[in-house]
């Protein structure tokens, strides 16, 4: 794979960055320089986000979008096997994620996937390597080599297997931990589960007892409740009984509410003279006459009221004169010289005046007589007029009473024909049983009216309903035991097979224990790491060995180490020092030398995985990964050392590409294209040069 170009929106300090500007990236080394915190190792994150998402950075996504925006979004353009492919991921905490994978079809670009899952699986047919099989071989983070250059024989090991995916015999392992788990909880839950045979026949015995005993009981029910319905059969029908006993009750309840009705009507008759019998027809003639009797009277008042309405304006007006005289008269009396008619106003003599005042004495005398004896007639005429209206109030009692005996009466029939009707229905009801009279049939059943015939069937009716459901129950609980029978006979088979299955779980337990423990554990750790892949890494290392020290170092080798009581088993890493023309360990090497043996295993290991399957289970066509992005790795190396890495990087034919970190001096090494990061503002910003001097 190389890398051709690429283009980073809002990703982190890059704005907007396009590297390169024009053209495409170069075959070989490239180094790539700058202050701290300038953004060199986002640009590795950005290639790495572009081509296997999320997964392969470990900022999340939110945290790659720059500061001053909401989305960003990476275009990387590379080729494999001559063949070009563009890649696109974007990401806005909106939408989210999107991703479409391009190849060029002669000058177009043709989408081939553009969902996060078929473009990773897309990506892997490519490469013929899973992405994080892929990121090992790409990928030499900073810190790594300082990391091998101070592990320890364990921790060089699962380095090895995880760069590897040797994690695939030792998932294989867990595998079959998880499976001797599952089986011993399976057989434990089994074990729980299980019962001895024998136990559960001694139940099947106790219930075929109880089941024994149940219908025994169950007969017994049985007769009683035949003898019950023997005997109910010769009492008459319940639905008769009752509604005799219904008629019954109405009839006396019609009795007593016509006694009641009785004793009204009489008390109501005894209050008038005048009615002597309750018949309706003398009823009625004495409503007759008492309201013609209450019209004369009537008559009689309004003339009476007229009379008395006539003296009341006969003494109004004598009273009127009397003071109208008087007034004059007080007149005349108070105008001795000058006195006037108090007629026409004409002057009058004193003779004349006091011939008037005798005249008006005489007649205010006169009035006042006739106004007093009008008066007395009034009174008579109001007495009059009392004792009619009295007599018309008693006249109205009496009416109103001989009213209310009518009703009495009407209603004493209506309750005699009631009581003649329920009779008759009563009659009718027995008749349709084959019954005369009521009286044989309480006397042929011993009892003394309807309602105690009626008790005596509905608790005999209780009695067999008990009956009848004891009998249910005891049939229920019957058929309950005879079902667990059948339960208990279904668990004696079930019990034979579960003790075979626990005999059989216990075999698979034991070969699982053999299999995980002999045969996994062995192979990986005598086979794959002793046998196949130490010489494999030897073979790819040791020339980087020998160019990065000036062949001062020969090769490197891996000596498996067992499994002790602190730790598992490991990898020694063993130097041959031609100088001192001996064998080392990494800790009797100084730390520059270790740096530089450290860096040459870690591009060994990234060489092989680009180029060869360390298992079987691996693709069938070598992996396409010819790139390698190696993050500041040169840290604790002298400058003869730091020369001595880029000169063989440089002419290194491994890999199609080389990116390399570094903070050092590069001045002096000439024609090496580097990639100068920046900041500017708050932004950073990145620049190929095709020659170092430049």
């Amino acid at each position: 794979m190389k890398i051709v170009s690429v283009k980073i929106q809002n990703f982190k300090p890059f704005k907007n960055l396009s590297l390169p500007e024009d053209g495409e990236l170069p075959d070989g080394l490239i180094l790539i320089k700058g202050p701290n915190s300038t953004g060199k190792s986002s640009l590795f994150e950005a290639i790495l986000w572009a081509l296997w998402g999320p997964s392969s950075v470990k900022p999340t996504n939110d945290e790659l979008v720059s500061f001053s925006s909401s989305f960003c979004k990476v275009i990387l353009i590379f080729e494999v096997m001559g063949h070009r492919y563009k890649i696109e991921r974007s990401y806005d905490s909106a939408s989210g994620m999107k991703v479409i994978l391009y190849m060029k079809s002669k000058s177009a670009w043709r989408r081939i996937a553009d969902k996060t899952r078929s473009v990773e699986r897309a990506m892997e047919s490519i490469l013929n390597i899973d992405s994080n099989q892929a990121l090992h071989t790409l990928l030499v983070r900073q810190g790594e080599v300082a990391l091998i250059a101070n592990a320890t024989a364990s921790v060089l090991r699962d380095m090895l297997v995880d760069v590897y995916n040797l994690a695939l015999l030792e998932d294989m392992e867990n595998q079959l931990k998880h499976l001797e788990t599952d089986l011993n909880n399976r057989y434990n839950a089994l074990e729980e589960d299980y019962t001895n045979p024998d136990y559960i026949k001694e139940q099947i015995r106790k219930t075929e007892k109880r089941i024994n005993d149940y219908q025994t009981k169950l007969g017994r029910k049985d007769a009683e409740v035949k003898k019950l319905e023997s005997a109910l059969s010769e009492f008459p029908d319940p639905s008769l009984l009752e509604n005799l006993s219904t008629l019954q009750n109405e009839v006396d309840r019609l009795h007593s509410v016509l006694e009641r009705t009785v004793e009204m009507r009489d008390r109501e008759l005894s209050k008038d003279d005048g009615l002597l019998v309750a018949e309706e027809k003398l009823i009625l003639a004495r409503i007759t006459s008492l309201k013609k009797q209450s019209k004369r009277l009537d008559e009689t008042i309004e003339g009476l009221k007229e009379k008395i309405s006539a003296i009341d304006f006969e003494v109004g007006n004598l009273i009127g004169e009397s003071r109208r005289l008087q007034k004059a008269m007080d007149t005349l009396k108070a105008s001795v010289d000058d006195a006037k008619c108090p007629t026409c106003s004409k002057p009058i003599t004193n003779e004349e005046r006091t011939k008037l005042i005798k005249e008006y004495t005489q007649k205010i005398t006169s009035s006042v007589e006739t106004a007093e004896s009008l008066k007395n007639d009034r009174h008579k005429l109001i007495e009059a007029s009392r004792e009619a209206t009295d007599k018309k109030s008693e006249i109205e009692k009496l009416v109103n009473t001989a009213e209310r005996v009518l009703g009495l009466q009407q209603e004493l029939e209506k309750i005699e024909n009631q009581i003649q009707t329920a009779k008759e229905e009563m009659k009718s009801a027995l008749a349709k049983s084959g019954l005369d009279e009521i009286s044989s049939l309480l006397q042929k059943h011993g009892s003394k009216s309807i309602n105690e015939l009626h008790l005596k069937i509905t608790r005999l009716m209780g009695d067999l309903k008990g009956l009848r459901t004891e009998y249910a129950s005891i049939e229920q609980t019957i058929a309950t035991e005879e079902k667990q029978m059948k339960q208990l006979d279904a668990d004696v088979v079930a019990m034979k097979r579960i003790g075979a299955e626990l005999d059989n779980l216990k075999s698979l337990v034991e070969h699982t224990q053999y299999v995980r423990r002999k045969l996994v554990s062995g192979f990986l750790a005598d086979y794959v790491i002793q046998k196949r892949l130490i010489g494999i890494v030897r073979g790819a290392t040791n020339p980087y060995v020998r160019a990065f020290t000036n062949d001062q170092y020969s090769g490197i080798d891996l000596i498996p180490t067992k499994a002790t009581g602190r730790g598992g088993a490991g990898l020694l890493l063993k130097i041959r020092d031609m100088r001192d023309n001996a064998d080392k360990k990494s800790s009797q090497l100084s730390y520059g030398d270790r740096t530089a043996v450290s860096l040459a295993l870690r591009l060994g290991i990234s060489r092989t995985m680009s180029a060869m399957r360390p298992l079987k289970e691996s693709p069938a066509i070598s992996p396409r990964v010819k790139c390698v992005l190696l993050d500041e790795p040169l840290g604790g190396l002298d400058k003869q050392r730091r020369t001595a890495v880029v000169q063989n990087l440089l002419n290194d034919q491994s890999f199609k590409q080389i990116f390399l970190i570094t903070h050092t001096d590069v001045q002096s090494w000439q024609g090496v294209p580097v990639v100068d990061v920046s900041k500017t503002g708050i932004s950073s910003v990145a620049v190929l040069m095709r020659d170092s001097d430049e």
